[in-house]
This record gives structure tokens, sequence and C-alpha cells, in this order.
């Protein structure tokens, strides 16, 4: 009983120390006052790591056994990449020509090749999601993939898991799947599975918090993009 009632009182402590406040100095964050100009948020640590387990065990002995060859310069070069389209794709990370490592080239879209000619433009997310077919989810990943892997694209950034469509004026919205999160993952499965059995890396995108697509970037008479500003602990959960 003693623990029982042990257990209930550190429960019940941080909702207590909410509601009637604290003398410790440390800001209360159930006081958060809103979303205001140069908002941050705390970190949380440790961030968690990646264990390997499963069938990325081999993936991981391998990552581990050619990132300690690397000089610290050779990691930043590989990690920083080129900059926005610096050279033939949106994304390009550095070469390694001293381990025979050549540079990525990661280009959008979940949809298909952005920016180039002779490439169909397949069905939205959200359009296949509607066919509740696995069959559909992967032939549509393998096409993709096919056409990525053709104009000499490593790594297809796609597909889309999210916007889920909490606005829902939102302009990305039909590039998700659906705001169930089993149709969600099933899509995403196969889809993954179709575009990485064409020998392209997919990169499934936008896990969290991009609701938004309106003033992203700013815009005329907007000094400032709209910002979504999400806690450590949050985006980690």
């Amino acid at each position: 009983m003693g623990f029982l009632r042990s257990s209930a009182f550190l429960a019940a402590l941080p909702l207590a120390l909410a509601q009637n406040g604290t003398n410790s100095s440390t800001p209360n964050p159930f006081n958060n006052p809103g979303a205001v100009s140069g908002q941050t948020s705390p970190p949380s640590y440790p961030a968690p790591w990646g264990e390997g387990l499963g069938d990325w065990e081999d993936a991981y002995a391998q990552a581990r056994e050619f990132v300690s060859q690397l000089s610290l310069l050779e990691k930043v070069n590989l990690t920083t990449g080129v900059g926005w389209e610096g050279e033939k794709c949106v994304g390009n990370t550095g070469a390694i020509p001293r381990l025979g490592f050549e540079a990525l080239c990661l280009q959008d879209s979940p949809l298909g090749v952005r920016f180039a000619d002779y490439v169909s433009a397949f069905p939205a997310g959200v359009t296949v999601a509607a066919t509740w077919d696995r069959d559909h989810f992967y032939q549509r990943g393998h096409d993709m993939g096919s056409e990525h892997r053709d104009k000499g694209i490593d790594v297809q950034l796609g597909p889309a898991i999210g916007p889920i469509g909490r606005h829902p004026a939102g302009g990305r919205n039909w590039e998700g799947f659906s705001p169930d999160p089993v149709l969600s993952a099933i899509g995403v499965h196969h889809t993954v599975k179709g575009i990485q059995d064409a020998g392209v890396i997919a990169c499934t995108k936008h896990y969290i918090a991009n609701e938004q697509e309106h003033f992203r970037q700013g815009g005329p008479n907007v000094s400032e993009a709209i910002s979504s500003n999400l806690d450590d602990v949050t985006l980690v959960c």
C-alpha cells in the first residue's frame, strides 16, 4: 500500500506543480505564453541513438567501419552537402574519393522525378491510399523508383507521410496517404519496398509538423516565415 501511495504521489507531482507553481527558478513549461517572435524550445538530452538491431545490424556494422576511417574534414564534406541545387540534383552530398565513395544525388519528389523531362507524374499519395490496395502501393513505388534510377538518382526524397491534414486547406495534404496511422503505415511500407526494389534509396519524409505550406518561407509583405515551435520531447516522441 505504501508503494502505491508513493507512486500516486510521484505521478501527481508534475500536475500539482503545474497548477500551483513552484519555488524553483526554472521556468514552468506548463505556463508557456504561446508563439512569439524568435521563440525557441529547450533541448532534451540525451537524444536517442539508433541501436542497429535486427535487419539493421549488418548495415550499422558497415557504417561504423566506414566512418571510423574518415577524417573530420571528410565527415563534414559528407554530411554538409553542396547546397540546394548546388549540382545536378536538389541535394548532393560530398564525395570521399580516397575511399571510393561517390557523391550521392538526392532528388524530389514523392510523386515522381522533379525538374526533369520525359518522366511521369504519378498519382498523389491520398489518391492511391483511397484504393486500399497493397499491390497499388507497391507498383507505384516501384515505378517511381525505376524512373529515378534511370535518371541517375541515388535517393528519392519520398514517399511523404505528412502532412496528415490537420489543416484542411493545407497546400500539401495530398502528398501524404492518410491521417489514419494504420493506412498510412501500410501505404508507406509497400511504397518504400517498391522504390528500393527498383534500386533507389527511399527517403520517407515529413514525419511531423508539416501541416502548413502557406508562408512557410515567408512571402510578400511577410518578413518571417510562419513557424511551429515544437520542443525536443514532442519531436522525439
